[in-house]
């Protein structure tokens, strides 16, 4: 029986990089105020008469100021892409992150090989050494 034969050369520097920190969820989250502007914007054209707010969130939205009021949403638009652009990798193709998947794969593969060697090895030498104690102990 062959057994897979370790590497003759074992680095052991490994690199482990720490990924960046994630932006907070809130960076993503841009629903909230596109509601609260399209229903701003559907409080001024409704055939009501409109209330009175002291609050100019609550208030209606005219049609007119509709592109001050969406500003701040598409900054926060542009910085939820940044953020996204800032990970690493997102410059990486789909088969580019799948080939890598598949070369990770095959090298936990061969290190699994590699560790059932040397297990095998160290049961073998074990057996060896208790035959070698056990002739020394009965002669």
């Amino acid at each position: 029986m062959t057994t897979p034969q370790p590497p003759t050369s074992i680095s052991a520097t490994t690199t482990t990089t720490t990924p960046p920190p994630l932006p907070p969820p809130q960076t993503f989250d841009i629903l909230p105020p596109v509601h609260a502007l399209l229903s701003r914007l559907l409080k001024a054209s409704s055939s009501a008469p409109p209330p009175t707010y002291t609050d100019p969130q609550q208030a209606g939205l005219e049609a007119q100021h509709l592109p001050t009021e969406a500003a701040a949403i598409k900054i926060r638009i542009q910085k939820a892409r940044a953020a996204i652009e800032s990970l690493p990798d997102m410059d990486r193709t789909v088969v580019e992150q799948e080939a890598e998947i598949r070369e990770l794969e095959e090298k936990a593969k061969r290190q699994r090989e590699v560790l059932a060697g040397l297990r095998e090895k160290g049961a073998a030498a074990a057996a060896v050494g208790k035959r070698r104690s056990e002739g020394v102990s009965d002669g």
